[in-house]
C-alpha cells in the first residue's frame, strides 16, 4: 500500500508515527470521535482518498496535523474522515498568547480614556485589520511581562502594570492553544519597534464607545478585540460594584 503513497504522504505519516510515540497524550481522550492510529488504516485511507494525513506542515510556531478520526451517524453507521488541528511544536515550552487592551488617559476630554489599536496588514485576510496589540507567549517571561513588551513593541506605549482580565481558547474547533487578555494603563510613550515580519501601519486611538461602533459597522472584525472589550467592560463593572459607584 505504501507504494501508492506520494513522498509527501509518506513523510507526513512518518512524522506522525514519531509524534504518536513521543506525545501519546496528544491523541488520548475524544471518546465520541476517536483518533485512528493504526498505520495500515492510515495508509489505506491516504492512498484511496489522495489526502495527506499526519503532520502536514511544521513551522516554528505551529504544526498542522491532519488526523483520521472515527465518527458515527445517528443510525449507527461508522465513518472515517480527516480532521485538521493546530498544535504547538512538540519540543516547545508552551505559553499562552497575550492580547493587550491598553487605555491612554485623556482626563481633559469628557469622553474618557482611549483604547490603543494597531492597523495591521494580515496575511490570512489579505487586508488591513484594526486590532488590539497581541503576540505569541514567551515561556521565558511571565504573561504580564509579555503583554507589557508587546504593547511597547507594537505601539510605543508604556505601562508599569498589566492586569489579567481572563483567558480563552483561541479557537476550540482547530487548536488547544489559549490566550490571556490584559489591561494596561499607559503612563508614557516611546518609539514603537515592531518585529520585522509584522506589517503594522500605525497606532490609532478610540474611546470604548467609538470602538463598539467600529465593531458594529464591521470596521473592526478581530475576534480577540471583541473578547478583550467584553472582558474589560466586565472588569470595570466589577470594580464599580466594589467601589459602590
Amino acid at each position: 500500500m505504501t507504494g501508492n503513497l506520494s513522498e509527501q504522504q509518506r513523510e507526513a505519516l512518518a512524522r506522525y508515527y514519531r509524534l504518536l510515540d513521543d506525545r501519546p497524550e496528544l491523541f488520548s481522550g475524544r471518546p465520541r470521535r476517536p483518533i485512528i492510529s493504526d498505520p495500515a488504516a492510515l495508509k489505506a485511507y491516504a492512498a484511496e482518498h489522495h489526502v495527506v494525513l499526519g503532520v502536514a506542515c511544521e513551522t516554528p510556531y505551529l504544526w498542522l496535523i491532519n488526523d483520521l478520526v472515527q465518527s458515527q451517524t445517528a443510525s449507527g453507521t461508522t465513518l472515517m474522515h480527516p480532521y485538521l488541528r493546530l498544535i504547538a511544536p512538540p519540543e516547545a515550552t508552551v505559553a499562552p498568547g497575550v492580547v493587550v487592551l491598553a487605555t491612554v488617559p485623556a482626563p481633559e476630554t469628557p469622553s474618557g480614556d482611549r483604547v490603543a489599536l494597531v492597523e495591521q496588514e494580515r496575511h490570512a485576510t489579505g487586508t488591513v485589520e484594526l486590532e488590539l496589540p497581541r503576540g505569541f507567549g514567551d515561556p521565558s517571561i511571565s504573561p504580564a511581562a509579555q503583554a507589557l513588551r508587546e504593547l511597547r513593541q507594537e505601539t510605543g506605549y508604556i505601562g508599569t502594570e498589566a492586569t489579567c482580565l481572563g483567558p480563552t481558547l483561541t479557537d476550540s474547533g482547530s487548536t488547544d492553544r489559549s490566550v490571556s487578555f490584559f489591561h494596561i494603563s499607559v503612563t508614557s510613550r516611546t518609539a514603537e519597534q515592531p518585529e520585522a515580519q509584522e506589517a503594522i501601519l500605525r497606532t490609532v486611538l478610540f474611546t470604548v464607545d467609538e470602538l463598539w461602533k467600529k465593531i458594529d459597522s464591521g470596521a473592526v472584525r478581530d475576534a480577540f478585540t471583541v473578547q478583550a472589550l467584553a472582558f474589560y467592560e466586565r472588569w470595570i463593572a466589577k470594580k464599580d460594584t466594589v467601589n459602590g459607584t
